[in-house]
């Protein structure tokens, strides 16, 4: 079948015009199979009102989901969900999916146990964040996202599926597909560019793929974190200072932008940097001019700003904010959990140099997808640094399992990117009920934190903050 995108799909891809394009759809991604996976990432589609099996389904016949590998440009069919589960064979028919408005109704129909957020189900209605595990082995997420990804922009290749861009980005989310776009995009400018986004998100990475992908990569990219810039020091610091100044003796000094002449100045932390110091970078921004210490003749420098920070604009300067025309946000992990398991292999690979499938379990996967990880990848690393034994597991304190929705009768809606109904939970539980330590790791205002609850239909009695 083609839709209007010109791409072939498999059976149960999109059959009606309302599922078809760029609509967001119900769709289940496999974040776990032990026995393949290179399969991880992959996702399967669900038409609404179409009832569909999961399973060993043959691959020619129309009612049985289909998993394809979504890129973009193309979205090439793969197989069913094929996997043999410690002896025992995923059943034919393992579970029936209906997708409706309010989600993904799912029905155990085959012989495997089915696990919807870790407590085991028969029948449940699964919505964005919620997981299907069966028998330890196979891990479902699922997510709302568009059938058909944009095209990347010229010159910005395919990698292999799964595995580390050719910038070192991981991820097949279409969250982490537009942001390689937005780089690719503020890369090809000459405007200095400010990257927003909560820590642990990649913003030195980042500013690095800027650079490179830039027509001034074969320039220096100079580094700094510009929260150790102090109103005394920020001068000698970028400016630099000629010889015998201020000192009989001393060297001669660039500074960062003399160092940075040609290629990028990437400033760290950047909102942390005191307002009088902004003050003194407005000139060269605009005009690639600046005097070093102790003399009283500009100097001239041809450098691109990158600045990084996990601030709102309250900490800034609004004439030093205006430097800064092009903005790229960086995305948390809960707004791309399906590549939680492609970020947890490639770190164990990198660290452990050996392959994460003889540690890693299904429950593991299970709990990190669900995990708020409000650090972000930070978090991730430690937890997977810090589990104890052969077999990676999470700390006791740090496994937060929701309720399962299926025992759930008012599930609210939410803006996309916000926490999970289980996200908020598991932290309230973990924060003794005090709603000012939720807001502030989730990263949010309390008023706005309230206002998700309500939604959510969160409701109880909670201890005063």
């Amino acid at each position: 079948m083609t839709t209007p995108f010109g791409q072939t799909t498999a059976p149960g891809a999109a059959t009606t015009a309302e599922d078809a394009g760029d609509r967001p759809s119900h769709a289940l991604v496999i974040a776990w199979s032990k026995s393949q996976p290179h399969r991880v990432g992959e996702v399967a589609f669900f038409p609404l009102g179409a009832r569909l099996y999961l399973g060993r389904g043959d691959v020619e016949v129309e009612k049985f989901a289909h998993f394809v590998r979504q890129r973009p440009g193309e979205t090439p069919a793969v197989d069913p969900l094929q996997g043999i589960l410690d002896g025992a064979s995923l059943s034919r028919r393992q579970m029936v999916v209906c997708a409706t408005g309010e989600g993904l109704e799912v029905e155990q129909v085959g012989r495997c146990r089915t696990y919807v957020n870790g407590q085991e189900v028969s029948k449940a209605t699964l919505r964005p964040g919620d997981t299907v595990m069966f028998r330890d082995e196979v891990v479902l997420l699922c997510v709302s996202r568009p059938r058909a990804l944009p095209a990347l922009p010229p010159g910005h290749p395919l990698h292999a599926f799964g595995e580390p861009d050719g910038d070192g980005i991981v991820g097949e989310s279409p969250t982490v597909w537009r942001m390689r776009a937005e780089l690719a995009r503020a890369a090809g400018g000459a405007s200095h560019v400010l990257i927003q986004g909560e820590s642990g998100t990649g913003k030195e990475l980042a500013a690095a793929v800027i650079h490179h992908r830039s027509s001034r990569a074969k320039g220096p990219f100079v580094s700094r974190n510009a929260s150790a810039f102090t109103s005394t020091l920020i001068a000698s610091e970028l400016f630099g200072n000629p010889a015998n100044y201020p000192n009989p003796g001393m060297p001669a000094r660039k500074g960062l932008l003399g160092t940075a002449d040609g290629g990028t100045l990437f400033l760290d932390e950047i909102g942390d940097c005191p307002l009088d110091a902004q003050a003194q970078l407005l000139r060269v921004m605009d005009r690639g001019e600046y005097q070093a210490v102790g003399e009283a003749v500009a100097r001239r420098v041809d450098v691109r700003f990158v600045g990084a920070t996990n601030r709102d604009e309250t900490f800034f300067r609004s004439d030093f904010l205006a430097r800064f025309p092009v903005r790229v946000r960086l995305p948390p992990l809960r707004e791309r959990r399906e590549d939680i398991p492609l970020l947890a292999r490639h770190y164990l690979l990198r660290h452990a140099g050996e392959s994460p499938e003889l540690r890693v379990s299904a429950r593991l996967i299970d709990a990190l997808v669900r995990h708020p990880l409000p650090l972000n990848a930070r978090e991730l690393h430690a937890l997977l640094d810090t589990s104890p034994g052969d077999e990676l597991r999470l700390p006791a304190t740090s496994t937060a399992p929701p309720a399962p929705r299926a025992a759930r009768d008012a599930s609210g809606s939410a803006p996309p990117g916000a926490p999970s109904r289980a996200d908020i939970l598991a932290w309230l539980d973990r924060e003794e009920g005090k709603v000012a330590r939720v807001a502030r790791r989730l990263g949010m205002e309390r008023t706005a934190l309230y206002r998700l609850m309500k939604s959510y239909g969160i409701d109880r009695e909670l201890p005063e903050d």
